[in-house]
């Protein structure tokens, strides 16, 4: 796709999280000549009864508050990142709907989180989690706008939804100038291998799967540099974790070869990554896949 004059789009609301969120996305906007998209959900609040006993609502503070917020947040970006045109938007709702809403006319969406470890599932859970469910779009999940360091990391398992990780990873790669690191993952533990023809051959499968993932990367970006980890561990998350360590960005499919509808190598690694992660969706998929 490329992210070239991009519609990236940051749901904020006012915590450090999305303020770290706003600065990556605004960061990203600047290096592919894109803009930057904030936006606001909020909810009418019910103030109090009439005489009749009819609810009665005043969302005129609320969303003039809101309003500001926005704006607060908007001239924050423009001070630090001048040549980025910025927009913002308010939408009544709650935020996870408004952002699935929205996410459909999305090129990226890029969400903060609030903690890390044990803690960080609940808080996920509310909003960040959901919208990864059902996002029509790339959702990047930023913990942290300072790491600039690094490869893009990117998993692949040769499934529809890695190949379209790929393509995202690579654009993300070329938009920074880094390395874009493919790897696969051998989950499970086995018995030692009886012959060095069964390790050849199990080794031979992973790197025929990974050069057609450098093949896909490639296409169309011959100055990309692109370099390959062929890994085994308990389970993938795992050896995506530790692969992350050091990376500027990790991306995954929101499942791999599973049928389900959010893989659970894509939920375990956005839990517990303790940096920032882009999961990736089909754009326009059926719901109930």
């Amino acid at each position: 796709m490329g992210f070239t004059d991009s519609n990236i789009v940051v749901g904020y609301d006012d915590t450090t999280a999305s303020a770290a969120a706003a600065r990556w996305a605004a960061e990203l906007a600047r290096d592919t000549g894109s803009g930057v998209h904030l936006v606001h959900a909020w909810t009418w609040p019910l103030l109090g009864q009439g005489m009749t006993g009819i609810p009665v609502l005043d969302p005129t503070g609320p969303r003039n508050q809101a309003s500001r917020l926005l704006d607060d947040a908007a001239e924050a970006v423009v001070r630090q990142f001048p040549g980025v045109p910025v927009t913002t938007e308010l939408r009544p709702g709650m935020p996870r709907e408004v952002l699935e809403e929205i996410s459909g006319d999305t090129d990226l969406l890029v969400v903060g989180t609030r903690g890390l470890g044990p803690v960080m599932g609940a808080l996920l859970g509310s909003v960040s989690r959901g919208i990864l469910h059902d996002a029509g779009c790339p959702v990047a999940v930023i913990r942290s706008d300072q790491h600039r360091a690094g490869p893009v990391l990117v998993a692949y398992d040769g499934s529809e939804a890695a190949g379209d990780a790929i393509d995202v990873a690579a654009d993300l790669a070329t938009a920074w100038g880094v390395a874009l690191r493919v790897v696969h993952v051998r989950a499970g533990e086995h018995s030692p291998y009886e012959s060095g023809a069964e390790a050849w051959s199990a080794g031979s499968r992973s790197r025929s799967l990974l050069d057609r993932g450098v093949a896909r990367a490639m296409s169309g970006r011959h100055d990309l540099v692109v370099e390959t980890r062929m890994l085994e561990d308990r389970t993938v998350a795992e050896g995506l974790l530790a692969a992350a360590a050091g990376a500027r960005m990790l991306v995954i499919g929101h499942r791999g070869l599973s049928r389900g509808r959010f893989g659970s190598t894509a939920h375990a690694t956005v839990l517990h990554a303790t940096g920032n992660v882009t999961v990736v969706r089909r754009p326009m998929e059926p719901s109930g896949e």
